[in-house]
Formats: C-alpha cells, structure tokens, sequence
C-alpha cells in the first residue's frame, strides 16, 4: 500500500483553515482600517488557495495555488502591495483583475501558523484609493498578525480539552488573548471615527472618548495579565505596592453604572492599606462584584464590606440561589460552571472565577466562598 505524506505546512494550513471560523467579523475591520471595499482571507492547501472568508467579493474562485497570493507572500516573506495590479506580471491574470470585477490594486499579508505561511488576508479595490500604500501595508500587516492570534488560539481552544488547559500554565494568557480581541477591535473602531471629522455628532464626542478611554483601560489591564503570567512561577503577582481597599472597592461599585446602585457598600470610613498590585486587584474585586450582581435575583441588593480589623478583609454577598456542598468546593475549579449558571445558559466559560482566585492568590490573600443557610453567596478575600 502507497502512503501520501503531508507537508508540514499544508498541516499547519489544514489546523488554521479549521479554527477560522470565529473570525470573519474580524473583516469588517480591516475592510474600514483599510479603505478597501473587498477583503478576503484565503489559505492554502497542496493544489489550490481556498477563500476561507470574504467580505464584499462579488466572486469567489479558487486559483492555483502557484498563481495565488498565498504562494505570492510565502515566497516574499512578507506583504505584497500592488497599486497597478493590471500592469503587474504577477498579478495581470488573476481572475479578479483580468476578469469582470477590474481590479486595479491589491495588498495581501501573510498569514501564519506553526511557524509555517499557510494563507494570506488580502485586500482589494477596483476605484481610486485614498489611503496610500505604504500606510495599507502598514496596517494591513498589524490586521494580519491579530487575526494569526485569534485563530491560533481558537485551534488550542478546539483541540485541547477543558481539562487539559486547566492544568496548563499558559491559563492566564488563553484567557487574556480571548479578551484581548474584542477589545483590540473596539479600540480599532474608535480611533477609525475619532479620525474621520464630521463622523459623529459633536454631542457624541464625549460618548466616544469614554469607550476609548474604557477600553483601553481593558487592555491595559490584559497587557499587565499578559506580563504577569511570565512571573514567578506563572503566577500574577504584578507590580505590587500600597493600595486602598476600601478606595478601590468604592471607586469599582460607581464605575458598574445602574447596576452598581444595587451595591450595599459598608467601608471603616478611612483607609485599609493592602499591599498588591492595583491593576490586577481591579480585575479580581471587579469579576467577584460583576458575578454577586449577576446570580442575584433582579432589583436585589448585594452587600460589599471592607474592614480593616483583625486584617483586612473584603466581604461580598449576593442574594442568588446559592450553591452545594458540592459545588462550593468546585469554585475556582477552570471551566467549572455551577447547575444554575448551565441551566440557565448564562454566559461565560467557567474560567472567571480560576483567574481571580490565582490572582489573589499570588497578592498575598486568600479567596474564599460560603453559602448561608438563608441563600446567596459569599465571597471573602483575606489580606495577610
């Protein structure tokens, strides 16, 4: 019997074609960032280069991968640019150009998996462009390598199972990448209409710049996850120094909006020093009031305390169901989900909670749950 071996990078193709799925919103972007009225993302297998995704494209046709964009920047090595496309020798018989459609100028950046070029996001345009070519490339290159992320983490997400990434070190940073997309796009649109005048009503601009500001904030907050997942021992201690408990719980319940006016907020009325670091703590108190505020029952409060005696102590009570036994001793397990939460198909991979816990945790506290005999549950953090 004759065995057909596969190129490594055809399985690497194979793998990204597979996790891509998730990501054709992510062409809307790059359609706007760049300018262009056509976008698709293609990848190669060993004969042809398929469309993986398109956005705009009044045709769709496979070509031979030795005439594709794909082998085109495989072979570069990096991003193609063409504003002439017609006149081009690579390009002059691509179906795009030579047929119906007429396109003029084409930019492709290489797309990448395993180490090997396995496909490229290409952008199209058959008028007169506004936005030179070198700025294209530019942005078309950083598009590119957002998207390579994505997919790679979608192919760790689909082919590891929960389990396995549980006890994995790089938690931290699966989590903070799948935060780190949607921010980035936000971020994308805002500074795409910040820099369009006359895109929004002036009364807007004030809107606009607090979803900037929020969302870089965000990323911010991913960045220093990001970080601090490389430090000792993969746990995420940050940059610790003095903070103000009860400060920065306060500051947290008015930054929830409405939702935060259901927050019964007990502090000493003077400040409780902790040492951590500020960034991380906000994401852990941040999850553990977001998560009271939402297994509570509607229009009910949730109690928050902070005291400073013995220790200081963060205290905060929802009015939900409550937990088992059972469950309560699951609690911070990855990708453990409590009976209410899946029959009630609330949102969310069971990976919140394991985040705050190792990041308290790696402050020098201590994270734990009880659930009273009268319902709800209780989150307590314990400074040493």
């Amino acid at each position: 019997m004759m065995t057909t071996s596969i190129e490594p990078r055809h399985l690497a193709a194979g793998s990204y074609r597979a996790a891509v799925a998730d990501v054709p919103e992510v062409l809307e972007l790059v359609a706007d960032v760049c300018q262009a009225p056509m976008v698709a993302l293609k990848v190669a297998d060993e004969a042809h280069a398929h469309f993986a995704a398109t956005l705009g494209m009044p045709m769709a046709v496979d070509v031979p991968k030795s005439r594709s964009l794909c082998d085109i920047v495989a072979g570069r090595n990096g991003v193609l640019v063409s504003s002439d496309a017609t006149h081009d020798p690579r390009l002059a018989d691509h179906p795009l150009v030579a047929g119906a459609t007429h396109v003029n100028f084409i930019a492709a950046a290489p797309l990448r998996h395993d180490g090997h070029i396995v496909g490229a996001l290409c952008v199209f345009d058959n008028g007169r462009r506004h936005l030179d070519a070198e700025t294209t490339r530019r942005y078309l290159e950083r598009l590119a390598r957002r998207v390579d992320s994505e997919t790679g983490l979608r192919h760790l997400l689909e082919t590891r199972s929960p389990y396995e990434l549980a006890g994995r070190d790089d938690l931290l940073a699966t989590v903070s990448h799948e935060l780190r997309t949607p921010l980035s796009a936000i971020q994308g649109y805002v500074e795409l209409l910040a820099g369009i005048p006359g895109a929004l009503p002036p009364a807007y601009a004030r809107q606009l710049d607090a979803i900037g500001r929020n969302a870089g904030r965000l990323c911010r907050t991913v960045d220093t996850l990001l970080r601090a997942v490389h430090q000792h021992d993969n746990e995420p201690v940050g940059d610790r120094r003095t903070v103000d408990l009860a400060c920065l719980t306060t500051t947290l319940a008015a930054s929830l909006g409405p939702a935060g006016s259901r927050i019964e907020l007990r502090t000493p009325g003077r400040p409780v020093p902790v040492l951590a670091d500020p960034a991380l703590l906000e994401v852990a108190i941040g999850h553990l009031l977001s998560n009271a505020l939402g297994f509570s029952a509607p229009g009910q409060p949730v109690g928050v305390t902070v005291t400073d005696e013995p220790t200081p102590a963060l205290e905060i009570r929802d009015s939900g169901p409550g937990l088992s036994a059972g469950e309560l001793n699951m609690l911070g397990t990855p990708f453990f989900r409590g009976a209410d939460a899946r029959d009630n198909e609330a949102p969310g991979m069971g990976l919140g909670l394991a985040v705050t816990q190792r990041i308290i945790r790696a402050q020098g506290a201590d994270l734990s749950f009880t659930s009273p005999a009268g319902g709800g549950l209780s989150a307590r953090v314990l400074f040493g």
